[in-house]
């Protein structure tokens, strides 16, 4: 659930500090699924544990996450404990500490590679092989950002994908009709004029859409412009191509047309997702992207259960309808200490955490969308209108994944300074994108020897 991907300044700072290199391969999503597999029950390890602890990034859900776990105590009478809501420097301490967790359930994949290196989490390539893990039934976005040094050091558990959500009744009041979306990113902008209110003194009292809010989509937008941050070979930083300039003066057109000191003020009174005061349930805020939770009890059905809203894929270029349908999957991934007391139990309850049935009994209840084939085949997806769509995205060959590598923290963290400075400082982002372009691919020569 990437912690549903909260990029406040801390929380994101931190991430990207813990963001080092990694070499994933470039993989293509299967749009087929393949049958289900007959489901082994897991054997208890030759010497049973006590218990085993499960430490989760996630927030949301934890009486359901504990639920799901004492699954597999019946199983094989191994109690699971879990902790939720563990930030990174516990992680770490943790991992360190007398008593380290036995699992990590992480939201996102950031940490991976820097654990690996620093010794942090053990590989799993012979645990995969002896516990009969089925690598092939997992959608190889995700998968491959579990690979550090050719070796496997997480397996994704569930998946995020982001969508356009918009409320039907904004829709209607403005005059568009209700059911039908935005289909491109240039009609994205016009429907957003036209559903933007100001006051007299041109405050802005209700808004479109603003394409950084509740955080930013660079990975999902450059996606829709055709392109990434950076070569899937590792060896070139994108950052000074045609795409990533026309997408950053695609979304800084919104805060140009409404003014930038405006929108920033709107912002700092539009809450965030996590509360009943964010502006998109208050009708502050008519259009959202964001991932398959946001329907979910956590979400929606708590803070707005009245909103008639709608969901489709995120718009494309009208110059490029086949890129309809596109998205960048990202998965919450699970890890195994390398100073767990037991690696043995701690892999078999990984490997039983990947079977298509139960992840489907914990994914589809949060809402999360699943990291196993088989299991996105199951019957149950298609009965929520909402999740079916997310399915369907996640099969199709648009789906995308992003290369991590030694640079990835300098890219994003100048993605983050060029956005700040073009929105809101008004800046031209074309010459903010060569000069880091620039600055950021002699690091990445000099580190590769080139």
């Amino acid at each position: 659930m990437i912690a549903r991907r909260l990029y406040t300044s801390i929380t994101f700072l931190v991430l990207i500090s813990l963001l080092v290199s990694c070499a994933p391969k470039t993989a293509t999503p299967t749009e087929e699924a393949p049958e289900a597999t007959e489901e082994v029950v897991p054997e208890p390890p030759a010497e049973e544990p006590e218990l085993l602890r499960v430490w989760l990034s996630w927030p949301e859900s934890p009486e359901k996450i504990q639920t799901f776990f004492d699954g597999y105590t019946e199983l094989t009478g191994i109690p699971i404990e879990i902790n939720s809501s563990v930030d990174y420097m516990k992680m770490i301490a943790g991992i360190s500490g007398a008593e380290p967790p036995d699992l990590i359930v992480q939201g996102d994949m950031y940490t991976v590679s820097m654990w690996a290196m620093e010794g942090m989490i053990a590989s799993l390539d012979d645990l995969i092989t002896k516990n009969e893990i089925d690598i092939d039934d997992i959608y190889d976005p995700p998968l491959s950002q579990c690979i550090h040094g050719g070796s496997f050091y997480c397996l994704p558990w569930g998946l995020d994908n982001y969508a356009l959500y918009w409320n039907k009744d904004m829709f209607a009041e403005a005059g568009l009709d209700p059911d039908t979306p935005p289909k491109t990113l240039e009609e994205m902008l016009e429907f957003s004029d036209i559903l933007t209110k100001t006051d007299d003194d041109g405050n802005l009292l209700q808004v479109g859409f603003i394409p950084d809010f509740p955080w930013f989509h660079t990975d999902l937008y450059l996606a829709m412009f055709g392109s990434t941050w950076q070569s899937p070979d590792g060896t070139e930083v994108w950052l000074d191509t045609p795409e990533m300039i026309a997408m950053m003066k695609w979304q800084q057109e919104f805060y140009t047309r409404y003014g930038a000191e405006n929108v920033s003020r709107f912002l700092s009174a539009a809450g965030n997702y996590l509360g009943a005061d964010s502006g998109f349930y208050t009708d502050k805020i008519a259009m959202l992207v964001i991932g398959e939770w946001m329907s979910g009890p956590d979400y929606l059905q708590k803070f707005r259960p009245d909103m008639d809203y709608g969901l489709a894929p995120m718009p494309y270029p009208e110059d490029f309808p086949e890129r309809e349908g596109t998205s960048v999957l990202w998965g919450t991934v699970v890890m195994i200490p390398s100073s767990a007391a037991n690696i043995e139990a701690s892999a078999k309850l990984m490997a039983w955490m990947m079977l298509p049935g139960p992840q489907v009994d914990m994914m589809i209840q949060i809402p999360n969308l699943p990291s196993s084939r088989a299991a996105a085949a199951d019957p149950r997806w298609p009965e929520n209108e909402d999740l079916a769509l997310f399915i369907d995205m996640m099969n199709s060959y648009n789906a995308q994944t992003l290369y991590m590598g030694p640079v990835t923290t300098d890219i994003l963290m100048a993605i983050m300074e060029i956005q700040e400075r073009a929105f809101l400082g008004g800046e031209d982002p074309e010459s903010l994108l060569r000069e880091f372009d620039q600055m950021i691919q002699e690091k990445l020569d000099g580190i590769l020897g080139q």
